[in-house]
């Protein structure tokens, strides 16, 4: 696979994961208000599938379809699972520490605790679907550099930052700049969607097939 037609692959993947991120927040869910947080994200699903399809073929685009299979059915797996999690702690976090609630004034005793699992619950999610994804890619498609979870697990952890600079940049469709709105724009699902058929690709060593 060319580098022009890899990182063709890799935007189009990109966009395809944004659109159906927003396009439930708007058409599904709703806009207004926190309507877009009602119940399950459900296009999460073909999300995670979108993005573990793409970073196999970055990874090995020669690799045999049964072991293909196989990463893309357990990529999915630790991708949803990772989702689940992180998108409850995300959620927990934003409300406990920037952005209270109307009229509560919590002092950092009383939300220390919860913001200590909040978070922790992100870095063991990213770290979980980092130590996953290389695992299995490394047992099925190319070989891997030890490091390479290292890489994905930064690249992990770099979304949210982008995903805030981003907003500022390209405003919600209400014209809001905040984190919250950051994250019901679909940034996140925008900068996963790259960066991590990238971290992996980075990792693969040289002497693996393409």
């Amino acid at each position: 696979m060319s580098i022009v037609l890899r990182a063709s692959v890799l935007m189009i993947a990109a966009f395809v994961a944004w659109a159906l991120w927003l396009g439930e927040v708007v058409w599904v869910k709703g806009w207004a208000g926190l309507a877009w947080l009602d119940e399950f994200n459900w296009s999460s699903v073909p999300i995670c599938a979108v993005i573990v399809v793409t970073a196999s073929y970055f990874v090995s685009a020669d690799a045999a379809w049964r072991e293909r299979t196989k990463f893309v059915a357990v990529g999915i797996a630790l991708a949803i699972l990772a989702f689940k999690e992180g998108r409850w702690a995300m959620m927990e976090f934003l409300m406990d520490l920037p952005f209270p609630l109307p009229g509560y004034k919590p002092t950092i005793a009383e939300i220390l605790p919860d913001v200590a699992v909040s978070v922790g619950t992100l870095v063991i999610s990213g770290l979980a679907v980092s130590v996953g994804l290389v695992a299995a890619a490394g047992r099925w498609l190319a070989p891997l550099h030890g490091w390479t979870t290292v890489v994905v697990l930064v690249a992990l952890l770099l979304v949210l930052p982008l995903s805030f600079l981003t907003v500022t940049v390209f405003p919600a469709l209400s014209g809001n700049t905040d984190e919250i709105h950051a994250i019901k724009m679909g940034y996140p699902v925008l900068w996963t969607a790259l960066l991590v058929p990238l971290s992996l690709r980075a990792g693969r060593r040289r002497h693996s097939s393409t």
